[in-house]
């Protein structure tokens, strides 16, 4: 299994953005796992995910951006719950947004895929009404200087949404030691590479020190009891042998029969937070 660039960057206008997810350098076997996966991580919890976004301030028209949109399921869905208004997909590799160009756009009216960072959309000024940042933040070397390209693209009292995780709140029981020693090379792995597994707590203070107003935060749980234990998994733990290289692959296969035999429970929190602009 290949593991990730260990450079960490890629260029977009002429500027080195850093980051800990690298699609381009997965193996062509993992890059299709990855997809299966991120497309089940669009799809079986999006009704939960659209009432928290409502709650948030998405609301129907306008114009929405999502920040890190990837191959572009989540944007194709947020078109279909916010026509007659616009989506905008921005994504720093260009692999994904092929895909999404190919799959989603054909599908779904109402939806364009841009080329551009967390850092530098090259959206115009005060473009959007409302923007959203869905597990991008955990791989951000400068979650500052993307909440200042958030607050240009947003229009004088529009809202942002950021949905990311934090590892504190992951766990499996009966504990699992391969479980518990793969969370922990993932999460340092991570971090040499400019990201951030505990990103979930920080953003309430990220988003108050960027200058945004009327910031609020939720921690949505996901559990294998609403998922199935291998399908929680498949979402929460297959991509850490992804960050850790080849060695994770053993201990990916001990947890999932570990889990298999003890009947595990596993739930994680993934915090929502967001602010107006």
């Amino acid at each position: 299994m290949q593991g990730f660039d260990r450079g960490g960057g890629a260029d977009v206008g002429g500027m080195t953005v850093a980051r800990s997810y690298q699609f381009a350098g997965f193996s062509e076997s993992d890059r299709h796992a990855e997809l299966r996966r991120l497309r089940a991580q669009a799809t079986l919890l999006w009704e939960r995910e659209l009432m928290l976004l409502r709650r948030a301030g998405l609301a129907v028209g306008g114009t929405t951006v999502e920040v890190g949109c990837g191959p572009g399921f989540v944007a194709g869905s947020l078109a279909a719950a916010t026509a007659p208004g616009r989506v905008i997909g921005v994504d720093v590799c260009e692999e994904l947004l092929d895909i999404a160009r190919e799959v989603v756009e054909p599908e779904q009216g109402g939806v364009r895929f841009v080329h551009g960072s967390a850092y530098s959309t090259g959206l115009p000024d005060a473009c959007a009404d409302f923007v959203y940042n869905r597990m991008l933040y955990q791989h951000l070397d400068a979650p500052a200087k993307a909440l200042d390209e958030v607050r240009r693209i947003l229009r004088p009292g529009g809202r942002v949404c950021l949905v990311d995780v934090d590892d504190a709140w992951l766990s499996l029981y009966p504990q699992c030691d391969a479980f518990e020693r793969l969370t922990a090379a993932a999460r340092h792995a991570q971090a040499e590479r400019g990201g951030d597994r505990h990103i979930g707590r920080k953003l309430p203070g990220l988003l108050s020190a960027a200058g945004f107003t009327d910031v609020t935060a939720e921690v949505v749980s996901v559990s294998s009891l609403e998922l199935g234990i291998t399908t929680f998994l498949d979402l929460t733990t297959q991509f850490k042998a992804l960050q850790c290289g080849a060695d994770a692959a053993d201990l990916v296969d001990e947890v999932y029969r570990f889990a298999a035999d003890h009947d595990a429970f596993g739930v994680t929190g993934v915090f929502a937070v967001s602010g107006t602009a």
